[in-house]
């Protein structure tokens, strides 16, 4: 009797790990930076707002017609943002891993509010396009 709990509960602990295992990323732990961020997107973003510990910094901020917001996923956890214009219209971005970076280019007036599709418990953001 003994040895099958225990096997129990060695299975059960080996689960509970293979579960969150996707969740924590031990490796990573450099966060990107506006100084850090590569490639022609960084160049191209008028704004940038950075994901860390389940937030967005800042949560709102005013733009102009035709300007782009680069997110910048710096939590160890995937994410996907949804942006909606109030009103209609909206925008979505594949899973954010660490390090990754999603723009879009706002190209209509008014008010956008934004979340994150995997983890809806969170706060969101607003982008003003004036």
């Amino acid at each position: 009797m003994r040895i099958r709990s225990f096997v129990f509960l060695i299975l059960f602990v080996s689960l509970i790990s293979l579960i969150f295992s996707g969740c924590i990323d031990e490796n990573a732990t450099d966060d990107v930076s506006a100084e850090n961020v590569s490639g022609q997107e960084a160049v191209d973003a008028d704004t940038i707002v950075y994901i860390q510990e389940y937030a967005f910094h800042p949560d709102y901020t005013t733009i102009s017609p035709g300007d782009t917001v680069m997110w910048v996923n710096n939590d160890s956890v995937a994410f996907i943002i949804k942006g909606t214009l109030v009103g209609g219209g909206s925008y979505q971005s594949p899973t954010l891993r660490k390090g990754d970076t999603f723009t879009y280019t706002f190209e209509n007036k008014g008010t956008y509010k934004y979340e994150l599709v995997t983890h809806p418990w969170t706060d969101g953001g607003f982008i003003v396009v004036e």
